[in-house]
């Protein structure tokens, strides 16, 4: 087994079981849909990037500091963007 196989299934296997706490757990559809988009969300970018690394390791490495400056961004920008406070 190759370690694009191997990261694929453990991809699955881990959001498979997130899905799974998220649908017995959320109160409400509305939350549900949200969690399920960002699981959705989640799943989609892991698979890419796994992809991406697979393909281009060159790629990869600057893909994932963009990645990272963004997230670490959001933490400052989430009020602007979003709307309201926690």
């Amino acid at each position: 087994m190759n370690s694009f196989r191997f990261f694929n299934i453990l991809g699955v296997a881990l959001f498979t079981g997130i899905a799974l706490q998220i649908f017995i757990q959320t109160d409400g559809a509305i939350k549900l849909t949200e969690a399920g988009i960002f699981l959705a969300v989640s799943a989609l970018l892991y698979f890419v990037l796994t992809l991406v690394f697979h393909k281009s390791k060159n790629l990869f490495v600057p893909l994932l500091a963009v990645l990272v400056l963004l997230s670490v961004g959001m933490i400052f920008l989430q009020e602007l963007v979003f709307g309201g406070g926690h």
